[in-house]
């Protein structure tokens, strides 16, 4: 995955998050309920115009995006990134920007890629941070505190969204809209349907910050598989079992897999379990609700009785897990669609070692089963309220940050500064040590290039990144909220997720029957389930969508 991207840890807290929390890709209604626009705001949402798609065409790709959605893949970086902003962004001053911070750099005092960060964008920027896990409650202390920063990252699960966008953040239709995306050429280079996830109120409030189409796909150690007489190539749920079967050996501290909840939603997908939501007719079925995920939950739960997940499997950080792929410990990881860092360290663990999709047929077999689409967004980046020419100049830096993979300004933001921050290998930026430390500024939760497809060093991972994409797109599951908005979703969905996902590591691990979900979904239902339902109808009806 290209290097300008989130960690593979917080790209799945996005991709997958988004599919609990629910709130962020659904973009609708303020409500009376929430302070927002009232109760015609989905029928505005649905009138407002979308930013333009402007690709980038200074740099081709070789392997090119395509209409279902693959991103763009380069074999290597170019050895001289051409110029992509005309001027310097700003004329002085500060840039204050409110973001995750989870890995604080180097203090800008000796942090040299900092330093000449500010230098080209023209402003100090200035950042305050917090933690993933105490993003939110930072956020709400700085929007109670009222001296507000330039830019927020504003997270899905933030209480009153769209209220509280309508009245502290810049509505920026006048700036963006349509054709008036092209002032800003690198914002215009994000995909359109990240922009969706923006639209509150009946305007744009914010900048998206883009993630793949695809949120959960398999990614093998296809080497191993094979020296093991297996096949990737699996036809139905019995022979999904087998490989896993066929790949775990525990009394050699060798096992299949190392994502259990990842991989109920995998088997859900086999079985036909719905993306998220399922809506016939205007009707809406929550995912937990369908008796396909009860037989989900049964075959996982047989699964790790078999012992073909690592042990540790629950309570394993993403770099753990990544070190098991690399080891040979574990050989099938389920999780973001983007696994060349795995790939990667893979290679470098082991010359021979070779990651390949692993493409989840229907569980009766006939054909593969469908791949989950998410929001296509990470966050957002709000703009709290100024005058229109400060509004300008904070967008022309945003715009700067999102500059193209392959230009002279991406590199410098990703990269840093040239022999310090990184040197060549080929063509390809490596960090030294000084710049693993200084470019951990995290300028990608305040704006990021749209990603693509790269492995530096290695063509073969970014072709079989690219091309597990292309096939999975095929036959693709859209996100079923988008454009839509739920206040109890946005304010509970997260708690109600969260007690969900707990009673299913519970049956999984054999400390609950698979009985007790029913039990869970009459909870669900009750505890706020049947009124996100009730409200996501409501928003379906008004959007005039079928």
């Amino acid at each position: 995955m290209d290097a300008n991207r989130l960690g593979r840890r917080q790209l799945l807290q996005g991709a997958l998050g988004l599919a609990a929390l629910g709130a962020l890709g659904a973009c609708g209604s303020g409500g009376s309920a929430t302070g927002g626009a009232g109760s015609g705001s989905a029928q505005a949402n649905a009138r407002v115009t979308l930013p333009g798609h402007v690709p980038f065409t200074g740099l081709k790709a070789d392997l090119p995006g395509t209409a279902d959605g693959a991103l763009p893949a380069f074999f290597a970086y170019p050895a001289d990134p051409v110029k992509f902003t005309a001027e310097v962004p700003a004329r002085g001053g500060a840039v204050h920007a409110l973001c995750t911070m989870n890995t604080p750099p180097t203090p800008l005092a000796g942090n040299r890629y900092w330093q000449a960060l500010n230098q080209a964008l023209g402003a100090e920027l200035k950042i305050t941070g917090a933690p993933t896990a105490d993003y939110v409650n930072k956020f709400q202390t700085m929007m109670a505190g009222g001296d507000l920063p330039d830019t927020m990252e504003v997270r899905a699960n933030t209480p009153q969204l769209p209220g509280l966008l309508e009245a502290k953040f810049q509505e920026l239709s006048e700036f963006l809209s349509g054709d008036k995306i092209k002032d800003y050429p690198g914002l215009a280079n994000i995909p359109t349907t990240s922009w969706q996830s923006t639209v509150y109120n009946g305007g744009i409030y914010g900048i998206p910050i883009h993630l793949p189409a695809i949120r959960l796909a398999a990614s093998a150690r296809a080497d191993i598989v094979a020296a093991k007489g297996l096949s990737l190539d699996v036809r139905s749920g019995a022979e999904f079992v087998a490989l896993l079967k066929g790949l775990t050996e525990p009394s050699a501290n060798k096992w299949a897999i190392d994502e259990p909840l990842s991989t109920l939603e995998f088997v859900g997908a086999m079985l036909g379990v719905a993306n998220n939501w399922k809506v016939e007719g205007g009707r809406f079925t929550k995912n937990y609700e369908q008796p396909e995920m009860k037989k989900a939950l049964e075959v996982v739960a047989i699964l790790w009785k078999d012992q073909v997940f690592h042990p540790d499997a629950f309570t394993a950080t993403g770099a753990q897990k990544v070190a098991w792929m690399s080891s040979g410990a574990t050989k099938i990881h389920v999780g973001a669609s983007t696994w060349s860092n795995i790939a990667i360290a893979a290679r470098a663990a082991d010359p021979k070692a070779e990651l390949k999709a692993l493409q989840p047929p229907k569980f009766d077999g006939g054909g593969p089963a469908p791949t989950y689409l998410g929001p296509a967004v990470f966050s957002i980046t709000g703009l709290k309220k100024a005058p229109k020419d400060r509004i300008e100049e904070v967008l022309r830096v945003l715009n700067w940050l999102v500059s193209p993979f392959g230009t002279a300004e991406h590199r410098q933001r990703v990269y840093g500064v040239k022999d310090w921050d990184f040197t060549l290998k080929g063509t390809d930026p490596i960090h030294t040590d000084a710049g693993k430390s200084e470019t951990t500024v995290p300028t990608l939760y305040i704006a990021a290039s749209p990603v693509v497809h790269y492995a530096p060093g290695h063509p073969d991972i970014t072709r079989n990144e690219y091309e597990a994409e292309k096939a999975a797109l095929v036959d693709a599951e859209p996100w079923p909220i988008g454009g839509l908005y739920s206040a109890t979703d946005q304010s509970q969905g997260a708690t109600l997720d969260k007690r969900m996902r707990d009673l299913q590591a519970d049956i999984i691990q054999g400390r609950k029957p698979v009985s007790a979900w029913d039990e869970g979904v009459a909870a669900w239902k009750s505890g706020g389930g049947d009124k996100t339902r009730a409200e996501y109808q409501d928003a379906l009806q008004q959007s005039g969508r079928n």
